[in-house]
């Protein structure tokens, strides 16, 4: 999950959206990267994931490499925090718990992040 400023935190990983769905019921818009598509289909179907969300259907690896590259939006794609839930409740992605990975998001925090 991602966030551009205190109020829109990133968030990574989906799965039934909860944590998303506690952040909108808060009023906190909120950002939220997943890489698969049906994941977000079925949060939205048929575990109530609220529509005011910006949703980025995106492998994160991608996502965090493309916002470190892209100097033109480099300012903009700046957040207050970042939420990283990718646990499958089995084997985690361990690409996404590389030092460079994780490097690529603290990269992605604003100072005060």
């Amino acid at each position: 999950m991602l966030s551009t400023n205190s109020s829109n935190p990133p968030s990574s990983g989906l799965g039934i959206g909860t944590t998303p769905s506690a952040l909108l019921a808060h009023n906190i818009s909120t950002t939220i990267l997943e890489i698969d598509p049906v994941v977000h289909a079925f949060a939205t179907k048929y575990f109530a994931l609220p529509p005011n969300h910006t949703a980025v259907i995106q492998d994160a690896l991608a996502f965090v490499a493309n916002s470190q590259s892209d100097t033109s939006k480099k300012d903009a794609e700046k957040y207050t925090y970042i939420i990283h839930d990718v646990f499958t409740g089995g084997a985690e992605p361990l690409s996404l718990f590389t030092l460079e990975f994780l490097e690529g998001l603290k990269n992605m925090l604003k100072p005060e992040g």
